[in-house]
């Protein structure tokens, strides 16, 4: 059985990937196509694949087939050839005898098919309805602009600056063009309207490719899990027997579904004078089991009661355990520093952090191994710790191997999984083409410069991929449905365009470029010069095809040094 599900999966990924390959193929050779008989070219073949012929069919002068290797295609042309002589009837209908114009056209139009077809992908994907969060705000990061302006939990943005916002996603895509920038936000809350002004913060992202300055607010779409830490054993929470990683239930028999639903309700509570809140809880209970532990959850109660200058769920004793250490890796870094689970980070390298996968990662990456100075917050008084990250050989974004640097330390992973608010979103036809566009622009641009710095040697070149890494690509896509896999495909269709525009001999950039040098010198190449150049690009595309290919192997398959 494991077999037949490795067998299927396997199965899968292939025909996955030919999908992929065959559509991008299709439209970047159906361009040299239709443009070579626009010009007037005899087309004798047009080939999806390599190798054998599958099957074929006869349509005016052009023979169409389906070749068995789905690794490319090709257009056979009359006279593309200088070897082959050309048939008396096709005189003045073959490739080499066009003007440099024509043959540069033919030449960049498969590539120009893949950039179009870019865009009509990413323009199905707009078009047509899909599932995005909410422009509801789900948490808001303490001492962050969205703070500042007021913005609460539960409110929904629904314009900034006057432009309506349909999701999250647009929303962060107007807060991240204006860094630095003064923003309106106008906001629903308890179905009034509210209008607040923001400053996003200046936030500089960085990948392999380039450094990205971008604005943020502090908000997530995403609402904290309502897993509590408990400040100290001495506070309210403490004496009532609550404990660190409790996940709240019910307070005062009402269900919670999220830690900020829960904070806030308290402040509710005792702003009304409530003298004690009744908190139901499921508590992880340890049991021992081969090779680890399990976690059962059993129910608990606690009634903690409220002194009068109460006002938060923090002067009962009670935060959100986003902070709190929940696993300590034996023999990592963190355990050597004497790390524990239950310590909440209070600073890191001096500075103050408040959301985990935020500022403590940020911090603690840029420390590489040089010395990292922790201050945790154990049993209510705070200590300070020094750690030493230990490195550790991992792949990047690009598959290039690099060092990362593990603390061994973490939150509960759980916090940060609270249920957002989701809904369907369906751009109209305008907004949706202009989308497309934007993002075929930009993802040739991501593309352009990756291709550059790799020649460059900016980026390694273990980041080249081959037909083993697209079919990982396509088939991690094809999981997260239909509309996913279409926008791989266009990221794909994008990276075809641009590698054969490289001015590479038999990739179509060279045609360009001998187009362009013949008509500046008014004369053809010579059949000598062709010979080389053909001989020397195919050998040079045949090693990088085996070099990427030898990337995929040793990615996928062999273990890291």
């Amino acid at each position: 059985m494991p077999f037949l599900l490795s067998a299927g999966s396997v199965g899968k990924t292939v025909l996955e990937f030919a999908v992929l390959i065959s559509v991008i193929v299709f439209f970047h050779e159906l361009g040299h196509l239709l443009v070579g008989k626009l010009c007037g070219v005899k087309a004798l073949r047009f080939s999806i694949g390599f190798g054998p012929k599958l099957f074929s069919f006869q349509w005016g002068e052009t023979e169409y087939r389906l070749s068995a290797l789905p690794l490319g295609g090709y257009v056979k042309f009359a006279g593309d050839n200088p070897h082959e002589e050309l048939a008396p009837a096709d005189r003045g209908r073959g490739f080499l005898e066009q003007p440099p114009g024509k043959k540069a056209a033919i030449a960049f139009a498969g590539p120009a098919a893949n950039f179009v077809l870019a865009v009509v992908l990413y323009f199905v994907v707009f078009a047509t309805p899909h599932r995005d969060l909410s422009s509801a705000v789900g948490y808001v990061k303490p001492g962050s602009p969205a703070a500042a302006a007021g913005i609460r939990y539960g409110d929904k943005v629904v314009a900034v600056d006057g432009e309506k916002v349909l999701g999250f996603l647009a929303l962060q895509e107007k807060i991240r063009a204006h860094a630095g920038e003064p923003l309106t936000l106008q906001l629903l809350r308890d179905g009034q309207e509210r209008v607040v002004r923001v400053v996003p913060s200046v936030h500089e992202e960085t990948n392999p490719i380039e450094t990205i300055r971008q604005g943020r607010i502090g908000i997530s779409a995403t609402p904290r899990a309502p897993e509590l830490a408990v400040i100290s054993p001495a506070s309210l929470a403490g004496k009532a027997g609550l404990r660190d990683f409790d996940t709240v239930a019910r307070l005062d028999g009402a269900p919670i579904a999220n830690y900020e639903q829960f904070a806030q309700e308290v402040e509710r509570k005792l702003a009304q004078g409530k003298a004690s809140l009744d908190i139901e809880v499921l508590r992880r209970q340890e049991v021992p089991a081969p090779g680890g532990t399990l976690w059962t959850l059993a129910p608990a109660r606690a009634t903690v009661t409220v002194p009068a200058r109460a006002r938060s769920a923090e002067d009962l004793g009670i935060e959100s355990a986003d902070m709190t250490v929940f696993a300590v890796q034996p023999g990592s870094a963190a355990a050597e520093a004497g790390l524990r689970r239950g310590d909440r980070l209070l600073s890191v390298q001096g500075q103050k952090v408040s959301w985990w996968y935020d500022d403590v990662e940020t911090l603690r990456r840029a420390a590489g191994a040089s010395p990292l100075d922790l201050v945790v917050r154990r049993d209510g008084r705070a200590l300070t710790l020094t750690v030493r990250q230990h490195l550790r050989k991992a792949r990047d974004e690009t598959g290039a191997r690099v060092d990362v640097p593990e603390l061994g330390a973490a939150p509960d992973s759980a916090v940060f999984n609270g249920e957002p608010e989701r809904i369907w979103i369906q751009f109209g036809v305008g907004e949706a083409a202009q989308r497309a566009v934007a993002d075929t622009i930009g993802a040739t641009r991501q593309m352009a410069l990756g291709i550059y710095k790799i020649f460059t040697g900016h980026i390694s070149s273990e980041a080249i991929g081959g037909p083993l890494m697209i079919a990982d690509v396509a088939r991690k896509a094809a999981d997260d449905g239909w509309q996913a896999f279409v926008a791989v495909m266009a990221i794909i269709s994008v990276n075809l365009g641009l590698m054969n525009l490289v001015p590479l001999p038999v990739l179509d950039g060279f045609h360009v470029l001998s187009a362009g040098i013949e008509s500046i010198s008014r004369r053809p190449l010579s059949l000598r010069f062709r010979e080389v150049a053909n001989v020397v690009g195919l050998v040079l595309v045949l090693g990088l095809m085996i070099f990427a290919f030898k990337n995929d192997i040793v990615r996928k398959f062999l273990p890291l040094e």
